[in-house]
């Protein structure tokens, strides 16, 4: 068995995630937060859970010793690049399924009450988040996205650049972290609920279909949050600050 030493419980979750988010599936496995929770530690994370921490490091070696596809290189991505990359694939993802989704889990529900109680609850948690998860990609395209990718262009071109009209990145950034752990949360919760998107023998088949959907949506979810709160935020956080210690920003 791996014994993890001193250092490697100070590593940060969503340092490691960004360099290889295959090895984000060990950790959301055991329910583990990287995507609005990767600011902590290993050794934060797993705080008493050795045989835990242990069994992830075992499969992140197995992962370490298979190459990694130059796709899931986002590190290497520019900043305007992830922003649009974002907005075109994961923004689109929750505007064309949420409603979708919204609407199955109501008639599944409705058909599956009798014996299966709890997809009723599923269905309402689900409307909510998806719809704060619209609401909060609707959002960051009306400010915060475009002058991110103003920021690239001004710290690229060394041009000067207006102060952002809701203060420093980090404002947003903040209120956005917040929103996005309460939606992974329910998300949790509703793969809890359904015994990891499991449907019972019983139930009709459209709710194997309602089930499959719901874990592609929350797969997508955590990667899109991840990307932003790990990579894409602390980017344009630090290339802000870097302008305006240049007298870039005025």
């Amino acid at each position: 068995m791996i014994k993890a030493p001193g250092d490697t419980k100070e590593r940060i979750v969503g340092h490691i995630v960004a360099h290889d988010y295959r090895k984000s599936r060990a950790l959301a496995s055991l329910g583990v937060d990287y995507s609005c929770g990767g600011n902590r530690t290993l050794g934060q994370v797993f705080s008493g859970k050795d045989d835990e921490l242990n069994a992830v490091l075992q499969e992140w070696e197995k992962i370490d010793r298979q190459p990694q596809k130059k796709e899931m290189d986002f590190l290497g991505w520019d900043m305007a690049f992830l922003t649009n990359y974002i907005m075109q694939l994961h923004h689109r993802f929750v505007s064309g399924q949420t409603k979708f989704i919204t609407e199955l889990a109501g008639k599944v529900a409705e058909s599956n009450y009798a014996r299966n109680p709890e997809v009723r609850d599923v269905a309402g948690i689900f409307e909510t988040t998806g719809k704060r998860l619209e609401l909060k990609g609707r959002q960051e395209e009306l400010d915060l996205f475009p002058y991110i990718i103003e920021l690239h262009e001004a710290m690229v071109k060394g041009t000067n650049l207006k102060p952002a009209v809701f203060g420093p990145v980090a404002g947003p950034v903040g209120t956005i972290k917040t929103e996005g752990e309460q939606i992974v949360a329910a998300l949790v919760r509703i793969r809890r609920m359904t015994n990891n998107y499991t449907a019972p023998p019983y139930t009709t088949s459209t709710c194997a279909i309602l089930y499959k959907l719901l874990a592609e949506y929350e797969a997508d979810t955590l990667l899109h949050l991840h990307l932003e709160n790990n990579i894409l935020f602390p980017r344009a956080i630090l290339t802000e600050n870097c302008l305006r210690a240049n007298q870039q920003i005025t």
